[in-house]
């Protein structure tokens, strides 16, 4: 797929589409399951999910920024090519085929504790309020309207851009859940109690 030419609608459908597979896939993981690491230099599910939680928060965030026209710009925001050049590159570096790996910005970094298994839901609910905002976008002006970057304030791109963003990076990082998941020694069975039921979640 290529994330750099999407519009609103279909932003709004691949995060639906994401959703639906994060609830497939993940909601009936344990904690024990989703903080599984294959090993000490990799995350774990609930790593990505906490990671995009962060991420997703603060570039929401800023595309809401730039769309308030009471909000202040930055000088690079008013540069008249650079968005419109930094935006597909940065969508195609984080989209889900591109093989170079980043180091996540401080910000984003998720904890190195264990994490409550609620991340999923927490991750689901954050996506379905972004799908809700965009159903009320108006197209041409997330296309002309220019965010800053949460992360580096120099870079900058069209609050569409920023969106598809979120969408690929999204893409990205539940399949490196999903990579994690399919290791061979991943924990396939839930945890048990004493009794041999379930423990309450």
């Amino acid at each position: 797929m290529d994330y750099t030419t999407l519009s609103v609608s279909q932003v709004r459908e691949g995060i639906g589409e994401l959703n639906r597979d994060v609830e497939a896939t993940f909601v009936s993981l344990d904690g024990e399951q989703l903080n599984w690491r294959p090993d000490p230099a990799r995350w774990s599910a609930a790593q990505c999910f906490e990671h995009l939680l962060k991420m997703n928060a603060l570039m929401l965030q800023a595309a809401e920024n730039a769309l308030d026209d009471g909000h202040p710009r930055s000088v690079w925001q008013r540069l008249p090519l650079l968005p419109s050049v930094l935006g597909p590159i940065m969508v195609r570096s984080q989209s889900p085929d591109t093989p170079r790996k980043y180091t996540a910005p401080a910000p984003g970094r998720p904890s190195s504790s264990e994490i409550s298994p609620d991340i999923v839901r927490r991750f689901i609910e954050q996506q379905r309020r972004a799908v809700e905002r965009l159903q009320a976008a108006d197209e041409q002006k997330a296309a002309r309207t220019v965010m800053a970057s949460p992360f580096i304030r120099v870079i900058c791109y069209s609050v569409l851009d920023g969106w598809r963003l979120v969408l690929a990076h999204g893409r990205r990082h539940v399949e490196q859940a999903r990579r994690i998941i399919k290791e061979p020694a991943f924990p396939k069975t839930r945890r048990q109690s004493p009794t041999g039921s379930n423990p309450a979640v």
